[in-house]
């Protein structure tokens, strides 16, 4: 169960990352856990991603959210993609 929770966005390649990795109850730790969005005039769509990564530290989940985020709008990261949005 979450604890607390932070968010922070940064935009990419006109997609807008937020950043909400969540400390756990249990251990203290963060989860990486992010929503990608991209804003189409008309509309705006998003993608929520989490990972079972955790960090000790709130401010290394939150540029590990920042990281993958760009990783998976670039198409690096194999069954992870912004198509559709």
């Amino acid at each position: 169960m979450s604890k607390e929770r932070s968010i922070q966005n940064d935009t990419y390649k006109g997609y807008e990352i937020q950043a909400a990795p969540y400390q756990l109850a249990d251990s203290g730790e963060w989860e990486v856990n992010f929503c990608i969005f991209h804003d189409r005039g008309y509309e705006t769509r998003s993608r929520g991603f989490s990972s079972a990564n955790s960090f000790k530290a709130q401010d290394k989940a939150i540029a590990c959210c920042f990281y993958v985020g760009k990783q998976i709008i670039d198409g690096k990261i194999e069954n992870c993609s912004v198509e559709g949005l």
